[in-house]
């Protein structure tokens, strides 16, 4: 379809000003409103005990959650991109559940599993206390950052086919060093992308995380529950300003790592490409003279 260039440039403008209003108007209101009293104000704000434990237990479900779903994230889209089984179908259906059910309904289905009436409730006389506790709070997070890993992966695997896996194991490989060696070097940047919205999903959860949190500061309360608490509880609007800029920078710090290292990694594949590609190739007579003769007659051998 030929589009004319009026109508190109009206697409742009119209794609832009719909995401400068939905996106950068709000952010950059949330950061004028949360400096406008003052750095030292803004210091004061996101240096309390409470914000600086919110943000600590944020980073804390980041560094159990990130690792988990990648583990099982990789096995699960490895199981549906090479797996042929009954119930695969199922499968797919169940990996996209946190897709369609609200956060608030995962976390009333961890009170029902977890609680102290659940069908686990159990675990509590023993002293391990999930909900209302971290681990519930991790429980959530989990099932709402599941599907990200297993969905940029998956993909990636049915696109590069399994050739070099066969031809891998027909040279004696074992299943892991296929694994190490040419799956995972082929699924980096989906995982990548998985990870960073995994990052991204954990860091700013609220819905599930408020049903198994008891909000105590100090004790289970995430940055964007001390945002809410800030200016629902104690109408303290500046205050959840600053905490909501300081989640955002946390954020976008993450991005920035990510990219760092994803622009790092094709520095070095490309950097060896060229060398590959820069060895100058032998002459056919130099490899021919090179390599050992074969036969020799009698009399040579003598």
């Amino acid at each position: 379809m030929i589009v004319s260039k009026g109508a190109r440039y009206g697409l742009r403008t119209v794609a832009l000003v719909y995401l400068f209003i939905l996106l950068v108007v709000p952010v950059g209101l949330i950061f004028y409103r949360a400096l406008e009293p003052g750095l030292g104000q803004f210091w004061e704000w996101i240096t309390t005990p409470a914000a600086v434990s919110a943000l600590q237990l944020s980073l804390l479900i980041v560094v159990i959650v990130v690792p988990l779903n990648v583990v099982f994230g990789v096995l699960t889209a490895l199981a549906l991109a090479r797996g042929r089984f009954r119930g695969r179908g199922l499968m797919q259906a169940v990996v996209d559940l946190p897709f369609a059910v609200s956060p608030v309904v995962a976390g009333v289905a961890l009170i029902a599993l977890w609680g102290s009436h659940g069908w686990f409730g159990g675990v509590e006389s023993l002293g391990f206390r999930v909900i209302f506790g971290v681990p519930g709070m991790v429980l959530a997070t989990i099932f709402v950052t599941l599907p990200f890993v297993v969905r940029e992966v998956e993909p990636v695997l049915h696109e590069i086919g399994t050739e070099q896996e066969e031809a891998a194991a027909t040279l004696g490989a074992s299943a892991w060093q296929t694994f190490w060696k040419i799956t995972l070097p082929a699924i980096r940047w989906g995982l990548t992308y998985g990870i960073v919205l995994t990052v991204a999903r954990s860091l700013g959860e609220y819905g599930a995380v408020t049903m198994v949190s008891s909000n105590m500061p100090g004790v289970s309360q995430t940055l964007t529950l001390l945002v809410h608490s800030r200016y629902t509880d104690d109408y303290n609007e500046y205050g959840a300003y600053a905490a909501a800029t300081l989640l955002m920078l946390v954020a976008v710090a993450v991005l920035v790592a990510m990219t760092l290292i994803e622009r790092r990694a094709r520095g070095k594949v490309a950097d060896a490409s060229i060398v590959t590609a820069s060895e100058p190739a032998r002459p056919a007579d130099e490899r021919v003279a090179a390599a050992p003769s074969e036969s020799h007659s009698p009399a040579e051998e003598k």
